[in-house]
């Protein structure tokens, strides 16, 4: 699937960190990013221009090449399967979901332009005619499977919104080696500790926190 992939971007014009929330960015070893892929498959925002449609949005915000939108197999915007991504417009607060091939009738079923496509054409995405609005909002995504492994580390390093209890939920699950290669957790640019429940509990008093991942380089000095 790596062929053809650029790396995800937002719009330039779009700042994905905000003053209103606090970034918790983890320093980790590079084998030590997979575990923060399942924030991805829970759930998460985005900062982007919306008015756009689902292709458009694929292509010029995640920087994704048509050869990997091909390989995205099943594409949910709030939560009604999309067949044609020209019409789908991403709006402020969407829901868009994106999946890689699933296994069995009801991944055959729920697959765009599938065979079994018609089989589901009273929950099929359709535009309802309402006025397009552009501008800047927040987009709610999810990644499963390989969409995941694929798209889910550019997503992480360069930055994400998340829902404290998520976030509180995934860090009470690590593992000692988990924290043993993390290198350094830093609040707003200040180290910070967050290795148990007290070192977090401050999480709590947020709407979101913009995370972001960044890979140290093992062959450093």
């Amino acid at each position: 699937m790596r062929r053809g992939r650029k790396s995800v971007a937002s719009s330039e014009k779009s700042d994905f960190n905000s003053s209103v929330y606090p970034h918790l960015c983890f320093v980790i070893a590079g084998k030590w990013m997979t575990p923060f892929c399942l924030l991805l498959q829970k759930g998460f925002m985005i900062r982007a221009n919306v008015g756009c449609s689902v292709e458009g949005f694929l292509r010029e915000q995640i920087g994704l090449s048509p050869h990997i939108i091909e390989t995205i197999q099943s594409i949910f915007l709030d939560g009604s399967p999309v067949d044609d991504l020209a019409s789908a417009i991403i709006k402020d607060g969407s829901r868009l979901a994106l999946s890689a091939a699933m296994p069995g009738l009801v991944g055959a079923t729920l697959r765009r332009g599938g065979a079994y496509s018609s089989f589901r054409s009273t929950i099929t995405y359709r535009e309802t005619g309402t006025q397009r609005v552009s501008g800047e909002g927040f987009v709610q995504m999810k990644l499963f499977n390989l969409i995941m492994d694929e798209l889910g580390p550019d997503f992480l390093k360069r930055g994400i919104f998340v829902r404290p209890s998520d976030l509180m939920d995934f860090l009470s699950g690590q593992s000692g080696d988990f924290w043993r290669e993390c290198v350094q957790v830093l609040l707003d640019g200040k180290p910070v500790k967050a290795g148990s429940q007290e070192d977090i509990a401050w999480l709590s008093q947020y709407e979101r926190v913009f995370l972001s991942v960044d890979v140290r380089n093992e062959n450093a000095v």
